[in-house]
């Protein structure tokens, strides 16, 4: 590997295990060639952190190449290749110039001239990834190399990303540091007759005071909306008796938080935190059940007898009971019956059981990092129902 740049994001060794570990896993899986065009992967691998689809464009897309024996190659736009020599560890870096369309002929010649045994090539084709070009324009690339075979790598890939290294697991620590006082401070700074929208602004605000390089929110508040447990905050004025539900989480390094708190204008009612409690105890004992080596199906029936006991049953419909979190604020491994994940040291996930009724959301979303003997929580802001002004 080439010489690391004093601007690169991670030390030099934190690429190479992730490139080396790569390599092990497509020689198991008969992958010559890795084409990875997708934000995420682009960045895990390259180092190179461009600006990325969140941020509002699609316009000059980046391609890593990574063949089984020989090296690694890059293809970048003009406009970011200065970006991207300074941060990459990589050496071979071509460029294209035209916006319009891929650089098709130029990645042809790429692939062609890249060490390899045989032509497989390994696609973000699966589970939860994209591919960073047009399909049209991936298509046409297809056609230029029909001797090869494009095959998905999808579960490739999220082996290796779904282990976290030392220095990730810190980059999310960080991360779920700042959200907690994102909800410490901003819930101090709620009151009645803000809006949705002004709220949202007063807890993110401190996130990127804090250092968030980012951060993402979703807001529910009031009866009759208690079911849009997926929205951006809207122009609805908050009032007495309300139950303001929050789901949110900073970036840092591109590594994500995700959890939920709530409170309610005025203070809670005596049902309030009898549910409350409830949902704070069943997520509590599906943490106690998450170790290295636990299936994730085992978590969701704990959390689903802890809360027959309690005479309920899940309404929080989210199609799985937990998920991972890294450089996606959800990605795999999905803790539901139909995900057959067994839970590893240093995979990092939620346990989000919860209820939905008329009179609230009750959600405590905690973020959890599997450790060689348990768990851990990551997720550090207080559980019980905020008394918001």
């Amino acid at each position: 590997m080439g010489q690391m740049s004093k601007q690169a994001w991670f030390p030099m060794d934190e690429y190479e295990q992730r490139v080396n570990k790569a390599r092990k896993l497509m020689a198991r899986e008969g992958v010559d060639l890795l084409f990875i065009t997708g934000d995420r992967n682009y960045n895990y691998f390259s180092g190179h952190r461009p600006v990325m689809t969140l941020e509002g464009t699609v316009a000059r897309p980046n391609y890593f190449l990574l063949s089984r024996e020989g090296t690694a190659h890059l293809m970048v736009h003009k406009f970011v290749v200065g970006d991207a020599s300074s941060t990459t560890w990589i050496e071979n870096i071509s460029t294209y110039t035209d916006i319009r369309e891929a650089p098709i002929q130029d990645l042809v010649k790429i692939v062609r001239s890249m060490k390899s045994k045989g032509k497989r090539i390994g696609v973000e084709l699966g589970q939860e990834q994209r591919i960073g070009m047009p399909l049209s324009e991936f298509t046409r690339l297809t056609e230029e190399l029909a001797d090869y075979e494009f095959i998905d790598v999808a579960p490739l890939l999220w082996e290796l990303r779904i282990i976290k290294s030392r220095r990730e697991i810190e980059c999310i620590r960080q991360a779920m540091d700042i959200t907690a006082r994102g909800y410490i401070e901003g819930f101090e700074k709620v009151s009645k007759g803000m809006t949705e929208k002004e709220v949202a602004r007063e807890l993110t605000k401190v996130m990127i005071e804090r250092g968030a390089e980012y951060f993402w929110i979703m807001i529910t508040s009031g009866p009759a909306n208690y079911t849009r447990i997926s929205g951006k905050p809207t122009d609805r004025q908050i009032q007495d008796g309300d139950m303001v539900w929050v789901d949110m989480g900073a970036m840092v390094n591109d590594y994500w938080a995700d959890y939920s708190r709530a409170g309610v204008v005025g203070g809670p009612t005596t049902n309030q935190v009898k549910y409350q409690k409830i949902i704070i105890d069943t997520t509590a004992k599906g943490i106690a059940a998450v170790r290295s080596g636990v299936k994730g199906s085992h978590i969701v029936d704990v959390c689903e007898e802890a809360l027959r006991s309690n005479g309920v049953e899940i309404t929080f419909s989210a199609g799985r009971i937990g998920h991972g979190i890294g450089m996606l604020f959800t990605e795999p491994p999905s803790l539901a019956r139909w995900d057959p994940v067994v839970l590893q040291e240093n995979m990092v996930v939620s346990v989000e059981p919860g209820l939905v009724r008329e009179d609230g959301i009750y959600h405590v979303e905690e973020n959890i990092l599997v450790t060689e003997k348990g768990s851990e929580i990551l997720s550090c802001a207080p559980r019980e129902l905020w008394v918001l002004g």
